[in-house]
């Protein structure tokens, strides 16, 4: 209580008579205040008395704005002595304060006697010697919320620097309400989190009652124990419906004294029952919260309720989709049952209702078994049949049984006979002697017993490198603890076949080194140590040049050898740290950290090069292969590991095009080459969708005499691409699309109607010349390219009488040489002339012609170009036709520029020729034309006629 003599009371000291020192020794003081943390009316009390004593101030007053009855609510002096309740008034109007004040302005009143407004204070400020007087406003976030009023016998006690004093002061009251309302925040942010916590570990201990619960009884009062004891609320209790539409009848309850009320009814009828929680929540079946008045009667049975509750909580009780009953919980705080907390109850009333559903089920079990109980002989005949080893300790901690397969598994000398009736400890510690970890496994089994709850899925290490599984059984007849099961099992191949899997799942079966998917771990770890150690890290894609062909020639069984043996080499050359990977068929993939330069790059990869130009040493025969490269450089290349594969593999594929057996370093362009190809292909795409694909035509022309229309073979189909109205692009700029996967067929198939629709136009205008068209490999494999051909045959029907000829490249991507053969075989007997397109180009050309019933082949324009001024490419060309004559196989000269190349390659014995000196490729409706006006160089002719001289066996002239 604040108590004023008449001294103090009758006059402050000016502004003078305090000093510096004490207004810095107030300052002080105050600060000192808030670093304690006081409540808000302490704090105001704590700092009037400061100022009373350290600058002389008195009558000083703290209030609290009360914003909504527009009154300044005095806080402090919390008590005022007799005769000081006038000038310290409990309440002061905001009418008393300036604009200014709440702009955060001190208000000065100078002759506060005179003041207009203040009448009513008049007389106080008389009887107290009171003439001046200051109210500084306490800012709290930026926003008054209390004042500091001083009062003083002098005006001149409210100097500048006891004004500028005050306003420090209540900045510091403000602090310290500031400080506190956040301590506040915090504090129930704090007690939200705990009591979440508090309803998480309810719902935990509701499901292990569920679990472990002897019967329904039994789980009600645990849940409801666990209500009041985990959950800490006031009362809980649980009342089940007797039949569908009964009363309620309490089945238990915590909260009262002894349990009172125990199987009392509630009549839902009742009147009194309308829009209580529980009648609300069984009848909409959702959770309802009530925040009832002093007695709630009405919410709980009359022989358990509390008058004391601020909130109840009713959770619907379900089994089977159908209500049976509710769980009613009380809390002392109105504020009990929050939205987070309503659904973890309301997941705690679901497992509580599957809990009551379990009981049921294993109560009606009980009920047709009671007659049954534990019939030792029957007990035993089972388990003495157990691979798994069992023991069964009784209550008096003797042991009950255990079975051959235990005393197997542990190694054990005794029979299961002789153990029975031994003390458990004995043998407990003859099982420890066969754990890998003794004392470990000892502290376990005191754990286990020590709970005396059931155990699943415990591993045991034991010695030899075999693991056991360890069940664990409390054993209980009709509630009564009868001893305890244990149930063990080896599980030794298990874990190792888990352990196959796993390496399956991360290895590579033919090669044993990571798998795709392991890589892409190990990448991510390499690239991370990289950033951190400032070093390049390498990745690769290599790729066995020409592999398919090793498959071919020797089966996939001797090219998985030769993939196991190319792996073992690579990782030859490599250091502990480096990875190789085997992302299938024939492709690996190289991750090398460490390195410092590109040049250190350069040498791994030409010794892992030369590593695979090795021969291969496969039963007696040697098979020699080469390999080409992709290489990109972390953290030059930043892309993800994804992208750092990618670039590799674009790099990969760069290699292989300049000429394969060589690395190549991934540079930006391959990635813009890449999405010119993909534009390329959605560009054939939309083309084959707008029609803008068109064929054009090149004659095929007899040197040798044979029959035709004016010596005219045929003519073959030439893809172009026309989208743009302007000149026709050729397939050269467009050759990956028309092996590929979605487009190949869809070409294939609008090249077949269009050429022997145009063949057929021909036919009709008097021309009937055959024509060739260029299948791709993917399309000749396809299982549908028969009923294409039927489909197009059917539509054209006189191309038949006629004939027409289909063109296949040996070193199509897709080629799979045993499939071709087959379906070669199936062209020649539905009378479908088959040739070999790009002749000379592949790895095994003259095989192919002996292998494939082939009617004819093309002799690669590569060897044709040059063959005037090239005796090899003369060579090569005169090898081959001689090869094919042998084999009674047509040769047919493509690229042909020149007459004289056309001369000696008839005089080296080609059949037919092709190429821009006879003509260039020609739209449909120019073919009729240019045949009749077709005439073979004159040259030919003597060729012919020594070609028949010879034949005839003479001289030519004669």
């Amino acid at each position: 209580m604040h108590t004023t003599d008449q001294k103090s009371e009758r006059v402050n000291g000016g502004a003078d008579s305090s000093s510096s020192e004490s207004f810095y020794a107030a300052l002080s003081e105050i600060g000192q205040l808030l670093v304690r943390s006081l409540e808000p009316p302490v704090l105001y009390e704590a700092v009037i008395e400061v100022l009373e004593r350290r600058i002389g101030a008195r009558l000083v007053m703290v209030g609290e704005l009360d914003r909504g009855a527009a009154w300044m609510q005095r806080i402090a002096p919390a008590r005022v002595a007799n005769g000081m309740a006038d000038i310290y008034p409990e309440r002061v109007p905001f009418t008393m304060a300036r604009a200014a004040f709440w702009q955060g302005e001190p208000q000065v009143e100078a002759d506060i006697r005179h003041t207009q407004g203040l009448e009513m204070f008049r007389p106080a400020y008389i009887r107290h010697d009171v003439t001046a007087a200051i109210a500084v406003p306490v800012l709290k976030f930026g926003e008054v919320c209390a004042a500091l009023v001083i009062r003083a016998s002098h005006a001149s006690f409210f100097s500048a620097r006891m004004i500028e004093l005050l306003q420090q002061a209540a900045a510091s009251i403000g602090l310290g309400l500031e400080a506190h309302e956040q301590r506040i925040r915090l504090l129930q942010s704090v007690r939200d989190e705990a009591r979440q916590r508090c309803a998480l570990r309810l719902l935990s201990e509701i499901i292990k009652r569920v679990t472990h619960s002897a019967d329904e009884q039994t789980l009600l009062i645990e849940a409801c124990r666990a209500a009041r004891c985990i959950g800490g609320y006031r009362t809980a209790w649980i009342g089940l419906l007797d039949g569908n539409s009964g009363p309620l009848r309490l089945c238990a309850c915590e909260g009262s004294a002894d349990g009172a009320g125990i199987g009392s009814r509630l009549d839902l009828a009742d009147a009194r029952m309308v829009d209580t929680p529980a009648l609300l929540a069984m009848s909409t079946g959702n959770a309802q919260v009530s925040h009832p008045p002093a007695t709630i009667d009405a919410c709980c049975p009359a022989d358990v309720a509390i008058t004391d509750l601020g909130a109840v909580l009713a959770l619907p009780l379900r089994v089977d989709g159908a209500i049976i009953g509710v769980f009613v919980i009380g809390a002392v705080q109105a504020d009990a049952f929050s939205t987070v907390e309503l659904q973890v109850f309301s997941e705690m009333a679901i497992e509580l209702g599957l809990g009551i559903q379990m009981q049921r089920g294993h109560a009606a079990r009980l009920a047709a078994e009671q007659d049954l109980r534990f019939n030792l002989q029957h007990f035993r005949t089972i388990l003495s049949k157990q691979y798994a080893g069992i023991l069964v300790v009784s209550k008096d901690q003797r042991v009950k049984f255990a079975n051959e397969a235990f005393c197997t598994l542990f190694g054990l000398s005794q029979t299961p006979a002789e153990l029975e009736g031994q003390p458990a400890e004995l043998v407990y510690s003859q099982l420890k002697q066969a754990y890998k970890d003794p004392e470990r496994e000892w502290a376990r089994i005191q754990e286990i017993l020590a709970r005396d709850e059931v155990v699943k899925g415990d591993e045991v290490a034991v010695k030899g490198g075999r693991i056991f599984l360890r069940d664990y059984t409390p054993i209980s007849i009709d509630g009564e603890p009868q001893g305890r099961l244990w149930h063990q099992r080896d599980i030794t191949e298990q874990k190792m076949h888990e352990a196959r899997v796993e390496r399956l799942a991360f290895y590579d079966v033919v090669t044993g080194l990571p798998n795709r998917r392991l890589l892409f771990e190990l990448l991510e770890q390499a690239r991370t140590r990289a950033s951190q150690q400032h070093s390049l890290l390498a990745v690769g894609v290599l790729d066995l040049d020409r592999f398919k062909s090793v498959n071919d020639t020797i089966g996939h069984g001797g090219g998985d050898h030769v993939l196991a043996e190319a792996s073992a080499r690579i990782l030859g050359m490599l250091r502990e740290a480096d990875v190789l990977a085997r992302f299938g068929g024939d492709e690996f993939a190289l991750v090398i950290p460490g390195l410092d330069s590109r040049e250190q790059l350069d040498v791994i990869s030409r010794c892992i090069l030369q590593a695979l130009r090795a021969p291969f040493n496969l039963l007696g025969e040697q098979l020699y292969l080469s390999a080409s490269v992709g290489w990109t450089l972390y953290p030059i290349d930043e892309s993800e590991p994804e992208g750092l594969v990618r670039h590799a593999d674009l790099a990969m594929y760069a290699a292989k095009e300049e000429g394969k057996d060589r690395g190549a370093l991934y540079e930006p362009a391959m990635e813009l080459e890449q999405l010119r190809l993909q534009a390329m292909r959605e560009r054939i795409a939309q083309a084959l969708q707008q029609s803008h694909l068109q064929l054009l035509f090149q004659p095929i022309v007899y040197i040798d005499g044979l029959p035709g229309l004016h010596g005219v073979a045929g003519m073959e189909a030439l893809l172009r691409l026309g989208d743009n109205g302007e000149e026709l692009i050729s397939p050269a700029d467009f050759m990956h699309v028309l092996d590929d996967p979605q487009l190949a067929r869809p070409i294939g198939r609008y090249v077949l109607d269009e050429a022997l629709r145009r063949c057929q136009s021909w036919m009709q205008a008097g021309f009937p010349i055959p024509v060739s068209i260029n299948i791709s490999t993917r399309h000749l494999l396809h299982p549908a390219f028969f009923s294409d051909i039927d489909a197009v045959l059917d539509t054209y029907p006189g191309i038949m009488d006629l004939g027409f000829g289909v063109e296949v490249t040996e070193t199509g991507p897709s080629m799979d040489h045993a499939r071709a053969k087959v379906v070669i075989e199936e062209c020649r007997r539905r009378g479908i002339r088959v040739g070999l397109d790009d002749f000379g180009t592949g790895s095994a050309s003259l095989s192919h012609i002996q292998q494939l019933d082939i009617e004819h082949i093309k002799l690669d324009q590569s060897f044709v170009r040059d063959i005037l001024s090239d005796e090899r490419n003369m060579a090569i060309a005169a090898g081959v036709i001689t090869t094919a004559r042998m084999l009674a196989r047509t040769v047919i000269a493509e690229g042909v520029e020149t007459a004289e190349q056309g001369d000696l390659l008839a005089s080296l014995g080609c059949h037919q020729l092709q190429g821009f000196s006879i003509s260039r490729p020609m739209p449909a409706e120019a073919v009729p034309q240019w045949v009749a006006g077709w005439v073979p160089p004159a040259s030919w002719a003597k060729l012919v006629n020594e070609r028949q001289s010879l034949l005839a066996g003479q001289p030519d002239g004669r």
